[in-house]
């Protein structure tokens, strides 16, 4: 119950039985309103390890569906500077947004580099033919969820985005008339890959 005290969130799970036959198990501890990112990789834990019901010696259970969508979240795809530890992802952690996942968009989109302003951006853009590109999937609570598009300035926005399995998130957009000035840099299916090109992070 120390997690409770400290202000903690926490999931016990169970693990693979130890070399002398006795059981044994982990216990995953995040900050405080994390439960549904540690539920999350907790059904995922126990799909990857299949381990047996306790010392039954019966096969694994079945695998679970993945958890339902937060009624109180919007997920937002992120490409650029909001992605885990570049300059803007603040935005996200500052509002209590939970990282969910990496991922990549469906195979018809086109990344640009934005030459303009201080912090470096992407623009993407779905059209005919493309790439998949890297994105990272973020929970934003429903309520902070406004004032976070507020920040986001011209000629990017927020639109719905299609994900490589189907799946159809909100996510960020390019006006494409911004985009023919910009570096296409679709090729690279990334921007962390594009960065590291330049010798950037």
């Amino acid at each position: 119950n120390f997690t409770n005290l400290a202000d903690l969130s926490a999931l016990a799970l169970p693990g693979p039985f130890r070399d002398d036959g006795l059981p044994a198990g982990i216990t995953l501890i995040a900050p405080a309103w994390q439960d549904r990112a540690l539920a999350d990789f907790g059904l995922r834990w126990q799909q990857r390890m299949a381990l047996s019901p306790g010392a039954t010696g019966q096969p694994p259970c079945a695998l679970h569906a993945p958890l339902p969508l937060s009624a109180d979240h919007v997920r937002v795809a992120v490409v650029g500077a909001h992605l885990t530890g570049m300059p803007l992802n603040f935005q996200l952690t500052t509002r209590n947004a939970v990282w969910v996942e990496e991922t990549r968009t469906a195979s018809n989109y086109r990344l640009f580099a934005l030459l303009d302003g201080p912090i470096k951006k992407p623009g993407l853009l779905r059209g005919d033919s493309g790439a998949a590109i890297v994105v990272e999937l973020w929970d934003i609570p429903l309520a902070r969820f406004g004032e976070f598009v507020a920040e986001i300035p011209a000629p990017l926005g927020i639109g719905s985005l299609t994900l490589a399995d189907g799946r159809v998130v909100k996510g960020f957009i390019c006006e494409p008339a911004a985009l023919t000035q910009a570096l296409e840099i679709t090729e690279f299916g990334g921007w962390r890959s594009w960065l590291a090109s330049q010798g950037s992070k």
